[in-house]
């Protein structure tokens, strides 16, 4: 008993550690309608940081050069919410698709491009 309530425990408190993803591993963005940010990296890909502080690089399938405006940007994701490499992106009237999503880092800063 004591045993079996220890192992219990201790999952309890590995739990959040095993549910992050590490970086570069396929995934999800949660709750994209709730994003902060988003950069574009190139023409084929973006940088999109969640409202959990999580950076996420989405590489797309195709060159979409009117990411570039950062105009009139719109993200299509699933009917949960959830921005997958199912998800496209829409900017400027062109629709782009996802290939990819993986966690990253982030975007470089500024100064270092």
């Amino acid at each position: 008993m004591l045993k079996s309530s220890l192992v219990a425990a201790a999952l309890l408190v590995a739990a959040p550690a095993l549910a992050e993803e590490p970086a570069g591993a396929e995934t999800s963005i949660p709750r994209m309608a709730s994003f902060l940010e988003w950069r574009p990296d190139g023409d084929q890909a973006l940088f999109i940081r969640a409202d959990t502080g999580n950076w996420y690089r989405v590489t797309l399938q195709a060159p979409c050069p009117r990411m570039q405006n950062r105009t009139a940007t719109r993200f299509n994701a699933s009917p949960g919410g959830r921005f997958d490499r199912y998800s496209s992106i829409q900017t400027d009237g062109w629709r782009c698709q996802a290939a990819s999503v993986v966690r990253s880092e982030g975007p470089a800063p500024r100064g270092e491009r």
